[in-house]
């Protein structure tokens, strides 16, 4: 007797458990949620999340994060050993795709961080488009302190509206994101400073810290004033706290096209560690409506 057909359903709050048990006990998973747990994220009224059900049990599911300009990221894959890999990938990716076009979506960007993504990924018609690169911080001493118009402060509560603009703004899509993870990133740092020329904020920094580790989480300038000193400011004033905590261990990522932001980093002493990261993305084709 054939397997029963795979049902794809979308994620209920009973199936949290399930969920969380193929995560665990999968090799075949992806998991790409800044700052929050899978429990936490599941919970996010925002996310789109899918599950492929065989007589009750899970065999797969996938999320994809809140749309931001009509983009969302692959979050959350996970497969079990039921149904092949590719048939459980194609089915879970038709409904999301569907859904998708049906909400006039853009597009969806992926972070293949595992070495088995890359084939699916094609399969289901994405493209490579750049690279995540990692650079690290090598040494201690710091160039002369920029010359700029902007004075660099604390981050307060009641930036973060101010913040969301300016980081739609210093971003395109699929790299931008939205107020609300912005402030579960700012809840997440260590230091987070804003630059300000005349009161109005003109950049911002966001860096994480775990144990004797940093990793610089959001580095944005305001189109309008970017080439001014505006970032050297705010990595100078980082960097400077950092080091004078004893903390050497600094760490960043960009993307492999953005040579500008590469040679801001090398100046600071951020050298590529050779580590880096696939992204794929695939444009969406609006649903077609019958005349």
């Amino acid at each position: 007797m054939p397997p029963a057909r795979l049902e794809i359903a979308p994620y209920a709050r009973q199936h949290r458990r399930l969920l969380l048990d193929l995560m665990n006990r999968s090799c075949w998973t992806h998991t790409h949620i800044d700052w929050q747990s899978i429990p936490e994220w599941l919970a996010d009224s925002g996310a789109a999340v899918w599950l492929a059900l065989q007589d009750g049990e899970l065999q797969g599911c996938l999320g994809l994060s809140r749309a931001v300009a009509g983009w969302r990221w692959l979050r959350l894959l996970g497969m079990g050993e039921g149904y092949r890999l590719g048939v459980i990938l194609r089915e879970l990716w038709a409904r999301a795709e569907a859904a998708c076009r049906d909400e006039a979506g853009a597009g969806i960007a992926v972070l293949a961080l595992t070495n088995w993504q890359p084939a699916y990924l094609a399969e289901l018609g994405f493209q490579y488009c750049d690279d995540l690169v990692v650079l690290q911080h090598i040494g201690s001493r710091l160039p002369q302190q920029p010359d700029s118009l902007a004075r660099a402060r604390p981050v307060e509560a009641a930036d973060m509206a101010e913040l969301a603009q300016l980081d739609k703004l210093a971003f395109a899509p699929p790299w931008q994101i939205e107020r609300a993870e912005l402030w579960r990133a700012y809840r997440a740092c260590a230091v987070a400073t804003v630059a300000t020329i005349d009161s109005r904020i003109v950049g911002y920094q966001l860096c994480a810290r775990h144990g004797e580790a940093a990793h610089l989480a959001r580095l944005a300038v305001h189109p309008a004033h970017q080439g001014r000193g505006v970032a050297s400011l705010l990595l100078q004033g980082l960097l400077s706290d950092l080091l004078g905590r004893g903390i050497t261990a600094i760490s960043v990522n960009t993307q492999a096209s953005n040579r500008r932001s590469q040679q801001l980093y090398q100046r600071y002493g951020f050298l590529r560690n050779g580590k880096h990261y696939a992204v794929w993305q695939k444009t969406l084709v609006p649903a077609t409506v019958d005349a």
